[in-house]
């Protein structure tokens, strides 16, 4: 195979990767990497089958919270209601006392955009951009779910310097039932830990078990670039280790799934949210839509508590923050499959894990970029070689190539066996450089996944750019990328059909307006690849070329 038409063919290829990534699959991976499709899980112990796990059609109509605005950080809020208002650290969050619904949950360290005193806000309670944590008990007859009215002893707290904050809800039935839903705050953590303490004091025995659900308006997050689409909707994970996505279209006909442990998250673009439930129980997820609300449920097994009896349910883990590496690998079992690595994630992943592994000693996200970059090129460099001396090989005979076409004119079988026997004179193979560079496809295109959905990236300065997730606002980066590409093609045979010679001519034109628009961070690899390429490429030129 001609070396040019391999360059030309990964153009394509990099252009229909950009153009189909376009398009949303609905299929995700397990953890080794292979296709799984939406499937009914079910657990298959049969003791599960005589644990208390009430019916997610249990759970009262999903109904998001509204409160008005009584501070400034909400602006679009149309209902009264009272809340509370918690900050610690990292989140400063409030909480309606209708259900104790958290309506509202800012990141303290994460800015709105760069260089604004506006903090990102990951839970909202703005009309038309509804985003909220529901959570309640059962059965609601008897219970407070996340339309009952809770009780608070302070309008505000504050973490400070202590290790823990508790903040109480409480709720007085009717039947004398006494609830009290803590809610469990730790410095340097986006965690938040639910429980409820339950007094019985309705004269029978209660069987009592809570559930927890995501409802939110249907965002796209999709970006507007090609190629540059970011996955919003639900996930779920299960005990059989099984990761799936699910689009906001697909909630009224996805499945339930019964589990042991797992969670339930809805994922957007560097951020997320999620309930962890309980890992050493039996829980039911499930999905719908209502009212243009979209909805992830989770129901939990059920705790009989006896006639003057106290008791605690089990914790519920609410995560509401950024998809951070060093987070996700302590939260909870497959929670990093947030982080949206396409189809390419087993080989993404550990790309991304030596990544942050360079920066843990460098400490710099772009000088990172480029140690990765020459990691992946020594690994390939033996690749590398065979690829470059077969196109500095036929640099080298083009001369003669050129005198065969020039003598045969015409005779294109005379001039095919001719070509083939020169080759093989001089030793020679044109398709030498084939495999070396189909095999690299893969990585190149896994640093892109790596690159584009890491949120370390996100507002981090290097020299002149504010943002490396961000485009380079000079342009200056795809130019260097542009140039650089051409000159390494100066150093390649020129492609004898006129046409793929045009072809070939445009492309680092064609690259560079593309390249315009993609995240800094990105084409800084780009750049990064083609010098360290063209260095290779002219060492070997001079070692074959005396």
């Amino acid at each position: 195979m001609n070396t040019q038409k391999i360059f030309l063919f990964i153009a394509i290829f990099l252009t229909v990767f950009l153009l189909w990534d376009k398009w949303e699959l609905t299929k995700t991976t397990d953890e080794n990497g292979n296709t799984i499709t939406q499937t009914s899980i079910v657990a298959s112990d049969s003791q599960n089958n005589t644990i208390d796990v009430p019916e997610v059609s249990d759970v009262p109509s999903p109904v998001a919270t509204i409160v008005e605005d009584t501070t400034p950080l909400m602006n679009e809020s149309i209902t009264q209601g009272p809340y509370t208002t918690v900050t610690t650290d990292l989140l400063t969050l409030q909480i309606s006392h209708k259900g104790g619904t958290i309506i509202n949950a800012y990141l303290n360290k994460y800015p709105k955009e760069l260089n604004s005193e506006d903090k990102f806000q990951l839970l909202s309670n703005n009309t038309g951009s509804i985003f909220q944590a529901q959570s309640g008990l059962l059965p609601a007859d008897q219970m407070p779910t996340h339309h009952s009215e809770y009780s608070s002893d302070q309008q505000d707290y504050f973490l400070g310097d202590k290790d823990e904050l508790i903040v109480p809800l409480t709720w007085k039935g009717d039947n004398g039932v006494l609830v009290t839903k803590n809610y469990h705050f730790k410095p340097n953590s986006y965690i938040v830990e639910v429980n409820y303490q339950i007094t019985n004091n309705s004269g029978i025995e209660q069987t009592v078990s809570s559930y927890t659900q995501l409802v939110r308006d249907s965002v796209d997050d999709s970006g507007g670039m090609i190629g540059m689409r970011h996955y919003s909707g639900a996930a779920t994970y299960n005990d059989e280790e099984i990761f799936e996505k699910i689009d906001f279209e697909d909630f009224d006909s996805s499945p339930k799934m019964v589990s042991k442990g797992g969670w339930g998250a809805m994922l957007q673009h560097y951020f997320f949210t999620a309930w962890i439930p309980n890992e050493n129980e039996i829980h039911t997820y499930s999905t719908k839509s209502n009212n243009g609300k979209y909805l992830l449920t989770t129901v939990n097994p059920g705790l009989k508590i006896a006639p003057g009896n106290q008791a605690t349910l089990a914790n519920n883990q609410l995560y509401i923050g950024p998809k951070e590496h060093a987070r996700l690998e302590l939260l909870a079992p497959g929670i990093d499959k947030t982080v949206d690595y396409g189809i390419l994630y087993i080989v993404a992943k550990p790309l991304s894990v030596v990544l942050h592994w360079i920066n843990s000693y460098i400490v710099n996200w772009a000088l990172s970029i480029v140690a990765l970059t020459f990691l992946i090129k020594l690994a390939f460099y033996k690749l590398s070689e065979k690829s470059f001396r077969s196109m500095a090989g036929m640099k080298k005979l083009a001369p003669r190539l050129q005198k065969i076409k020039e003598t045969y004119e015409g005779d294109k079988q005379k001039i095919g066996k001719k070509t083939m026997e020169l080759y093989k004179k001089e030793k020679i193979n044109p398709a030498a450089g084939c495999l070396p560079i189909l095999v690299q496809i893969p990585v190149f295109i896994s640093v892109y996944w790596v690159l584009i959905e890491m949120v370390e990236l996100r507002q981090t300065p290097f020299l002149y750019l504010p943002d490396l997730a961000m485009k380079d606002p000079y342009f200056i980066l795809p130019l260097i990328m542009g140039a650089s590409m051409w000159f390494q093609q100066r150093l390649n045979p020129p492609p004898a059909d006129p046409m793929q010679a045009k072809i070939m001519m445009m492309l680092p034109f064609i690259f560079t307006i593309f390249f315009f628009w993609f995240p800094a961070g990105l084409v800084l690899y780009w750049v990064t690849n083609n010098v360290l390429s063209i260095v290779q490429q002219m060492y070997i030129n001079k070692k074959i070329n005396g």
